[in-house]
């Protein structure tokens, strides 16, 4: 089970860097396997199955899950990491390292009727505890939606001004907002740093909900 797992894992993550790599729009490619981080986390089509399955419990004779979380991650341009939204991933670069959380989305308001095909969603990417000066490009981050299209969001700071250049070491937490219109369903963010390879090294998987 746990091996079967991880291959899903590993295509997700494989499939989501050649759409973001090609650069265009369209159905995501898939690609030569690749490692993942040190965790199993659920690939996009069960993470809306694992937040149904919360309401009324999960049966007893259900087998355990090997998930450990509030844990934190490691990624890095050897073994990319795939998480759900709110983890917290240590992104190991050249001569550094930096802890990353992606939360969201948040979307105006749920309950319309009828459904809109579409909402806006805005997400918080914060950047904590850098051993060095880190760049930041509104570029390197992406999302894929349900139906494998990609889209560059709109990176602001908190405030809705623009994002600050660098993540300083030893200073105060980073946090950004990104800005996307999305279709409902099941999605992923992922970040590239800058100066790294074209295959992101961490994603975040989530769920668009407005009904």
């Amino acid at each position: 089970m746990g091996v079967v797992l991880a291959i899903a894992v590993a295509v997700a993550l494989a499939a989501l860097a050649g759409v973001l790599a090609s650069g265009g729009h369209g159905q995501a490619a898939g690609t030569h396997g690749q490692n993942v981080g040190t965790r199993a986390p659920a690939t996009w089509a069960p993470a809306t199955r694992m937040t149904r399955a919360k309401y009324g419990g999960l049966p007893s004779w259900l087998p355990k899950s090997a998930i450990h979380t509030g844990q934190i991650a490691r990624a890095s341009e050897a073994h990319p990491a795939l998480e759900i939204q709110g983890d917290t991933v240590s992104v190991e670069l050249a001569g550094g390292h930096v802890d990353a959380t992606a939360v969201g989305p948040e979307v105006p308001e749920e309950g319309r009727f009828p459904v809109p095909a579409t909402t806006p969603c805005t997400f918080v990417v914060t950047f904590a505890g850098a051993s060095r000066a880190m760049p930041i490009d509104p570029a390197a981050f992406g999302l894929i939606d349900d139906l494998g299209h990609v889209r560059h969001p709109r990176v602001t700071a908190m405030d809705g001004g623009p994002p600050p250049r660098e993540i300083v070491p030893g200073g105060r937490p980073v946090s950004l907002k990104l800005h996307a219109v999305l279709p409902t369903g099941d999605g992923g963010l992922s970040w590239t740093p800058p100066g790294t390879g074209p295959r992101p090294i961490v994603a975040w998987d989530f769920v668009v909900e407005i009904d």
